[in-house]
Order: structure tokens, then C-alpha cells, then sequence
């Protein structure tokens, strides 16, 4: 996960670690190190280089290193309770930052992994063109990169219990310090991007983000063919019908082609 304010937090977290043990691991991409060696996992090296591979694949722009810092729970407890990983870049630096019982999965390892390299990535592809009209679909399409297994049904009703949030107020929810504000923001992220891989592909994601137009709008209809309002409004119906267990109605879109389990 990622928040404006994380690279300060970054600093105070591992500041407050004083010492990194002297464990680790180096891989071609990651220097991995433990505040506690309790929680040293091995494997965990090759778990972030098969993610890594799979996101370079899919958006390239990664960096080449990337530090890797392993806490307990204590110590991410103190960025949140709810926080699994985040992650926090500059141009000089990368960072990814793991709560240490994650290592003991390396199923769910790869997805988090896989989640805060994406965002990696990204940083890099946002910041060259101002992230203003496309920072409400950061978090969903590291979600749709990282394969998140969360169940349709319970986002569903997730999101239509909560009300349906616009671009800009899904990336203010995302920014904030309300766990269940914040949790709305990421799943209707993630559903729309879900929605718009679904239904256009990947590439078409892919290439909404990566497009060099500011303009969201814009890249949106230069990647499907279609206008962004009419593919919401759809979706919100499409949302609508899961959450009460009927079928979609039939989508009258045409289109070209140009080219937290119990976290619910």
C-alpha cells in the first residue's frame, strides 16, 4: 500500500529500529534485512524475484534495487493495524517495508509482493506526468496486478453498503487515516480496474496508466474506445446486480480496441 506521507514514516519506522539485524538476504533486485531474525523466512528472496519478474513483465519502469526491511508486528503496528506492507520510493531510493508473519506464507508473500513492487513502478510512470486524474486507480490496478483474492460478491456489497465514491473522492478515501473510508476507496479501485481489464484487457489497464496524456478522460477513450461516464455507469449497475445476486444486464457498450479476506 502506499500514502503521501509514507517515506517520512519510512524514516521514523527504521529509525526506530535502531540497529537491522545482521541477517539477510541479496538477491539480483532485493537486499532483504530483519529487525528481528525471528522472522526470517528462507526462500523469501526468490518469492520477491519470481514478483518482480511477473510485474516487470506486465509494466517494466521498475528499479533496478530494491531494500527490503522485515519487521515485526509491534513496529508495523505502529504505521497501522491493518497494514500488511507498503512501500516508499524517491528517485534515488526504493523501499518495501513487510510485516514479518507475511513471510510464513509464500502464496500471500507473492501477492503482497507483487503489490508494492507495482506500485514501484508506478511511482515512476506518475510522477513524469502528474498523478492528479489517475491517482484513484494506483491502488486497484496493483490489486489487479497482484491477482488480490478477494471475493466479486463481497466487494459487491462492500461497496454498495458504503455508496459508490467518484475518481476523485475514491483517491481521497484512499489517502486517509479511516480504516473503513479507506478500505471503500480500495475496493471500488480495485473493482473498476478489475472491470476494466475484464472488459478491454490487460494491455488496455496497462495502457491507461502508462499513457502520457494528463488527461484521464482522454487516455481513457484513446485505450477503449468509449467514454469513462458510460463505462461507469455501467459498472455501477453490474456492481449493483452482484450485490443482490442477479444477473448484469445485458451491457449495450461498443467498443474498439486500439490496440482484506475478511477484508471484505
Amino acid at each position: 500500500m502506499k500514502w503521501m506521507a509514507l517515506a517520512c514514516i519510512v524514516l521514523v519506522l527504521l529509525a526506530g529500529i535502531g540497529t537491522v539485524a545482521s541477517i539477510g538476504e541479496n538477491t539480483t533486485h532485493f537486499s532483504v534485512r530483519y529487525s528481528d531474525t525471528k522472522s526470517f523466512a528462507p526462500g523469501t528472496g526468490r518469492a520477491l524475484e519470481d514478483a518482480y519478474r511477473a510485474v516487470d513483465s506486465t509494466l517494466g519502469h521498475l528499479p533496478k534495487t530494491i531494500k527490503v526491511v522485515v519487521v515485526d508486528g509491534d513496529e508495523m503496528d505502529n504505521v497501522g493495524k491493518h497494514v500488511e506492507a507498503f512501500s516508499a520510493w524517491n528517485n534515488k531510493s526504493s523501499t518495501i517495508v513487510l510485516r514479518g508473519d507475511t513471510l510464513k506464507d509464500k502464496k500471500s508473500l507473492g501477492v503482497v509482493a507483487k503489490h508494492e513492487i507495482c506500485h514501484l513502478a508506478l511511482n515512476d510512470i506518475l510522477e513524469k506526468k502528474g498523478q492528479r486524474d489517475y491517482a484513484w486507480m494506483e491502488e486497484g490496478t496493483c490489486m489487479v496486478v497482484s491477482k488480490e483474492p478477494l471475493d466479486d460478491v463481497k466487494m459487491a456489497k462492500y461497496i454498495t453498503a458504503h455508496g459508490f465514491m467518484s475518481r476523485s473522492e475514491i483517491a481521497k478515501a484512499i489517502d486517509c487515516d479511516d480504516y473503513a473510508v479507506c478500505k471503500n476507496g480500495y475496493l471500488q479501485s480495485f473493482s473498476l480496474c478489475k472491470k476494466i481489464s475484464g472488459r478491454y484487457g490487460m494491455n488496455a489497464l496497462v495502457g491507461i496508466i502508462k499513457s502520457p496524456n494528463a488527461d484521464f478522460e482522454k487516455a481513457f477513450r484513446q485505450n477503449t474506445g468509449q467514454d469513462f461516464g458510460h463505462f461507469y455507469n455501467e459498472w455501477k449497475v453490474s456492481v449493483e446486480a452482484m450485490a443482490k445476486g442477479t444477473p448484469s444486464p445485458r451491457s449495450t457498450m461498443i467498443h474498439r480496441y486500439l490496440c482484506l479476506d475478511e477484508a471484505c
